[in-house]
Order: C-alpha cells, then sequence, then structure tokens
C-alpha cells in the first residue's frame, strides 16, 4: 500500500500522523511512503483547526492535492478539522474526500480505511488487535524525533479551542514513555523532544513532569531532550534545577506567556501577572544565565489598548527573549473571547504584530552574539540550499522548524551526528560556523 502523507500544524500533529501510518501498516501488513502524490494509493492529510488560519490551510492542501486525484486513488483526511466541524457538513464541502477521521483515533485509522474503503477486496482485522504505535521518523528526520507525554488540556484559556478539539488533559504513563524512548535509541535517535500541549500539567498517577523527566534521564541515553511547552504558572525552580543539572537536557524555555498586560491576561484566562513572569525569567537567568528562552504573544486581543501593547513592548525588551512568535488574535466562535467587546481590528493587530517582530529581530541578534568565538556542539541536519559546501544544523538552543540554525563549513561524515562546531558570524536568526573535527 503506498501512501503519500501531509501533516499540517504542531509537532504533536506529527506523532498523531506516524500513529496513522503505524495502524495502516498494521492493516495492510506492507506499506511505502512515496514523495510524490500521484504515485500513492492512499492520500492521508492531517489537519489542523486550532485558528481559522489553519483551518484555511487544510481545505487549501486537501483541493491542491485532490485536483489531481485518480479513480483509484483514496483522499483520508483525519485531524482536528474534522474534530470541529461536523462531518456531515465537512461531506457536503469537500466531496473530494473519501474518508473523513476525528481526533482520538490514530491507532484505528488503518482499520477505518480498511473497513470503508477497501471492504469488497480485501479482510477486515479485528479491532481488538488495535495498538498506539508509530511509524518512526515518516515526518521527521531519522536522528531526531517528538516524544508526546500527555494529551488534551485543562487549561480554559479564553481563545483556545484544544479542549473542544482534544478533550481534557490526559498523561501517557511513563512505562510506555520509556517503551518509546528505548525503541528510539535501537535505531540511534540523537535528540528526542517531549510535546504536550502543556508538559507542566503532566500527572500520572504520583508522577509529575519532573518525576517523568528524571525517569528518562536515568534509564536513556540520549544526547539531546529537550521540552515544548512549558506553562509559566507551573513551571516549577525543581525542574528548572533538573534542567540544570543535566548536561543532555537541553537548556531551552519554551514559555509562552501570550501578553504581558496584567488586564489581558485576565481577560484571556492566563492565570497569572506580570509579576510573576518577571520573577521567573529573572529566576531562570539567575541559575541558568546560558538558557535560550523563547516565547509566544498574541496583538490584537479583545480590550487590548495602545497602553496595553505598550506594556507588552516594554516587557519584551526588558526580558530579552532569544526567540519570539508572534500571532494576531482571531476570533473562533467555539471560544468565550469571541464574546467579548472591544475588538481591535486587524490592520491594528497586524500592525502590532509587525512591531512586535521588528523588536524582537534587534534583541535576537544581540542575544546571539553571544556564541561568537565559542565552540558549541551541532546536530547536523542536512546540506544548505544556497551552496552544497555548505551545511546546517542546531544547537541546544535551537528548537526544530522555529528557530534558526547554523549554517556550517568543513569535513562533515555524516547527517544526524553533534559535533564541535567554532562560531565565526552570527546574524538575527542564523549562526556561521566551521566544524573543529577531523575524520
Amino acid at each position: 500500500m503506498k501512501i503519500f502523507a501531509v501533516s499540517l500544524g504542531c509537532p504533536k500533529n506529527g506523532i498523531d500522523t506516524e500513529v496513522a501510518i503505524a495502524s495502516i501498516k498494521k492493516a495492510f501488513h506492507s506499506i511505502e511512503i512515496v514523495p510524490d502524490p500521484q504515485k500513492a494509493q492512499i492520500i492521508l492529510i492531517n489537519t489542523c483547526g486550532f485558528i481559522q488560519s489553519a483551518v484555511s490551510e487544510s481545505i487549501e492542501t486537501i483541493l491542491t492535492l485532490a485536483k489531481n486525484k485518480k479513480k483509484s486513488q483514496k483522499i483520508v483526511v483525519i485531524g482536528c478539522m474534522v474534530e470541529r466541524y461536523p462531518v456531515a457538513e465537512l461531506i457536503k464541502e469537500l466531496p473530494e474526500v473519501d474518508l473523513f477521521l476525528g481526533t482520538n483515533i490514530y491507532e484505528s485509522v488503518g482499520r477505518e480505511i480498511k473497513q470503508n474503503l477497501f471492504s469488497h477486496s480485501l479482510d477486515i482485522i479485528d479491532s481488538s488487535t488495535d495498538s498506539q504505535e508509530r511509524f518512526f521518523n515518516s515526518v521527521t528526520p531519522l536522528w531526531r524525533a517528538y516524544i508526546k507525554i500527555s494529551e488534551g488540556c485543562s487549561n480554559t484559556c479564553s481563545y483556545c479551542l484544544i479542549p473542544k478539539l482534544r478533550g481534557r488533559q490526559n498523561s501517557i504513563s511513563p512505562e510506555k514513555i520509556l517503551s518509546e524512548i528505548k525503541e528510539l535509541q535501537k535505531n540511534n535517535v540523537k535528540e528526542i523532544t517531549l510535546v504536550a500541549q502543556d508538559l507542566t500539567a503532566y500527572q500520572y498517577n504520583n508522577i509529575n513532569i519532573e518525576g517523568l523527566l528524571e525517569k528518562i534521564v536515568q534509564n536513556s541515553n540520549i544526547s539531546w531532550i529537550r521540552l515544548l511547552y512549558l506553562h509559566p504558572q507551573r513551571l516549577s525552580r525543581e525542574l528548572i534545577n533538573i534542567i540544570k543539572n543535566n548536561r543532555n537536557i537541553c537548556p531551552y524555555f519554551d514559555i509562552p506567556i501570550q501578553h504581558a498586560s496584567n488586564k489581558i491576561l485576565r481577560l484571556m484566562a492566563r492565570r497569572y501577572k506580570q509579576e510573576n513572569l518577571r520573577e521567573l525569567f529573572a529566576h531562570i537567568r539567575d541559575v541558568l544565565p546560558e538558557a535560550s528562552i523563547r516565547t509566544t504573544v498574541i496583538t490584537g486581543f479583545p480590550g487590548e489598548t495602545l497602553d496595553d501593547f505598550e506594556i507588552l513592548k516594554e516587557f519584551i525588551s526588558e526580558i530579552g527573549f532569544d526567540h519570539l512568535g508572534a500571532f494576531t488574535y482571531s476570533d473562533e466562535e467555539e471560544a468565550p473571547a469571541c464574546n467579548l467587546k472591544d475588538k481591535v481590528p486587524e490592520k491594528v493587530a497586524l500592525q502590532r504584530k509587525k512591531d512586535i517582530i521588528r523588536i524582537q529581530k534587534s534583541i535576537s541578534k544581540k542575544r546571539l552574539k553571544r556564541w561568537k568565538d565559542k565552540t558549541v556542539d551541532v546536530l547536523i541536519e542536512g546540506i544548505s540550499q544556497e551552496s552544497e559546501l555548505l551545511y546546517y544544523g542546531r544547537t541546544m538552543h535551537q528548537a526544530p522548524d522555529i528557530d534558526g540554525v547554523v549554517y556550517l563549513s568543513g569535513e562533515i561524515k555524516k547527517l544526524g551526528e553533534i559535533i564541535p562546531v567554532r562560531i565565526n558570524d552570527t546574524h538575527i536568526y542564523d549562526m556561521a560556523g566551521e566544524t573543529e573535527q577531523k575524520f
């Protein structure tokens, strides 16, 4: 069975795509992932439905892939967008799709495809044989992987649909997580990234995120362990110390603050204040001066005045984040924030986003300069598109796909290795260096 797969949205969706592909393999016994949709029998699209722009991207992807669909091909759409809208409505609007499946069904996608699309020509597998396995590295490179430690979210942020789309927070057992990591170790994976909507909310029986992380460190030999995403309200000093005391845990803190005005934070139902954020970041910088901090903010939230926006700008300048993502607010009908008054015009929200990005560029450039003339470990990811003589990779301080990279020259033995690199130059997001390893 030949499959062409597209995974939209966040890294958690990438994991779900791998689980879905593994279930198809289980159902059809033998599969091949093909890079050309025209050569596929099944076109699998895992959608994102978090905000309206993500829904638009999902629909555009479906229509693009359906444009040249052959009679023998089946298009299967899964994920958050399907969970967000009634299936009857999706069938009416997107008749090109052969099967819609929502969230929480990834481990049985293969069975559903077999029963609904190939039942006349193939045997049906017993649903009791289903289990959540992954077709490792179908989405990410061979040397790194994402590990989901929980599903859903129990926070009640007023702008967010995740609890509706994914349900309440539900942690995965440490045994299952460790088993997955052991499988990755067999494939010589160098970097794992623990992901959840809120890592700090992890709780399985009496084991919290701190206990889970210590178990992973004690029972694995993964070179780099990265954490995405840390809620500022529950990021403990104990967790910060664990990161400090274990050299294989990346000193990288992804802490979405969303805003810095206490008024807007209250309207967002974020349940912390600017003072709490200031104290948290000061403690991180005190304990781990070399750490990198990433955050995300939303501009144009209902009720955001010019004074609120000035507070946000001043806070960003004061803290000096290494990495920052900025997004404009968009009304989502099912979210409580949709009912708030004092809407900010889209044009104003977009301009404020541009202002934040402009400020952050200057900060990022300044923060990167601290690495110049230093030797750092770099995970080699690929060959630069600009020149076959240049490679690129990442340091512990750069998360895959969202942060900058290190471009480097010199002798490279193979991709997926971690080697020492001398940083010669730094820019706004990227750095340049030269390998110091000799073969």
